[in-house]
């Protein structure tokens, strides 16, 4: 049953504007950062920083963690690989996957791409506390499990 008595919608004020409106706020200034620093594209330094991770993790699982479609993915590791940052390997386990892995010379670039990061979040955390800073990314947690479990709900 719909409630019918529901406020007007202050998008203002909706969690997910405001967790969406920080996020891109964070990938601008990180991406302006990397591109004036290290003459980084957004999708370049997000494969390398998911590698950093994990290095050595398949397509699809690195095109999830970026947020990005498969083809567009080829792509950006068609140049990276002619650049020398990235390496593709066929899987052992399964010759249809493709294994991506970050070279030795993206390994410079990966510790100045950590750096950044670091100093961004020096910046844009000064004005907030340990506490507040550590429930935030707990309730932000939680709220990410929530809403995933929803998602498999409603496709069930």
């Amino acid at each position: 049953m719909v409630n019918t008595k529901v406020k007007k919608l202050d998008m203002q004020e909706s969690i997910g504007i405001i967790i969406r409106t920080a996020s891109k706020s964070l990938e601008k200034a990180l991406g302006e950062k990397l591109k004036q620093e290290l003459d980084l594209t957004g999708s370049k330094w997000k494969v390398l920083a998911a590698l950093a991770g994990q290095n050595g993790i398949s397509q699809r699982q690195l095109a999830d963690l970026i947020f990005v479609e498969g083809p567009t993915l080829v792509s950006i590791l068609d140049k990276m690989e002619e650049m020398g940052l990235v390496k593709r390997k066929l899987d052992p386990q399964d010759r249809r996957n493709n294994l991506i892995f970050i070279t030795k010379k993206s390994q410079t670039i990966v510790s100045k791409i950590a750096y950044c990061i670091l100093e961004l979040r020096k910046t844009i955390t000064r004005n907030v506390s340990n506490k507040d800073l550590e429930t935030t990314k707990k309730v932000l947690r939680k709220m990410t499990e929530d809403a995933d479990r929803y998602y498999v709900e409603m496709r069930s």
